[in-house]
């Protein structure tokens, strides 16, 4: 999707979304944004964050946390 497009689309959910106070159609209306976000966003190559690859075992704690070596 085009990001003009895309725009074009969120600033109308978003001013439908402010002139109801029915939470169902925000909810929905939030779901579509979400989307549409998705859908503008350009595409990435997925990766592994470091945070879930673990510890580095080159740091390793003892019980009172210091690193090891460090005493």
């Amino acid at each position: 999707m085009e990001s003009a497009q895309a725009f074009k689309h969120l600033r109308t959910l978003i001013k439908a979304a402010s002139e109801t106070d029915d939470t169902t159609l925000i909810h929905t209306q939030l779901t579509m944004m979400t989307v549409i976000i998705d859908k503008a966003a350009p595409r990435q190559k997925p990766y592994v964050p470091l945070w879930l690859s673990g510890p580095d075992p080159r740091e390793q704690r003892s019980s009172d946390g210091a690193a090891v070596g460090e005493r």
